[in-house]
């Protein structure tokens, strides 16, 4: 299925002027090029709300407990702040305390040993920063589809 001409896309509410999302998006990357990048091709997606990027754990553990995102993108390899904890530790974390969130690993640690790991932690997609950021966008307006018709 192509994507390409995917229409869609916003719930209305009885007031035609407020947008209800279909999805909420949160990222958690330790580069503000990344973060900034991440956020200018969410903000092209209809229908989809970009609530924030994280540059830590922490920061991200609070984002995700006040806004309850539908998705977190997430990186890896966090330097800012809890050097001891990596993206990993926080996907562990996410999939007890959130199961029903959709996370996908967005990384530069493309080894097969880190996705082996981030899929057995409940990673539900794994992508590469070099040459996979495109592979998001389709994710994110299948699962907007999906979401769709389950709401209807």
């Amino acid at each position: 299925m192509h994507l390409f001409s995917f229409v869609v896309i916003c719930k209305k509410t009885v007031n035609e002027n407020t947008i209800i999302p279909i999805l909420k998006v949160i990222t958690v990357d330790d580069s503000s090029v990344i973060a900034q990048r991440t956020e200018l091709i969410l903000r092209e997606i209809e229908g989809l709300a970009f609530l924030g990027n994280a540059f830590s754990i922490s920061s991200a553990q609070n984002l995700i407990n006040k806004l309850k995102p539908d998705v977190v993108i997430l990186d890896i390899n966090l330097s800012v702040g809890e050097e001891e904890q990596t993206g990993i530790d926080l996907l562990i974390e996410l999939r007890q305390n959130f199961p029903e969130i959709k996370i996908i690993i967005f990384t530069n640690h493309n080894e097969l040993h880190y996705r082996l790991i981030c899929f057995e932690k409940g990673a539900n997609y794994f992508f590469d920063k070099s040459n996979e950021s495109h592979k998001i966008i389709e994710v994110l307006k299948l699962w907007m589809l999906k979401k769709l018709n389950l709401d209807s």
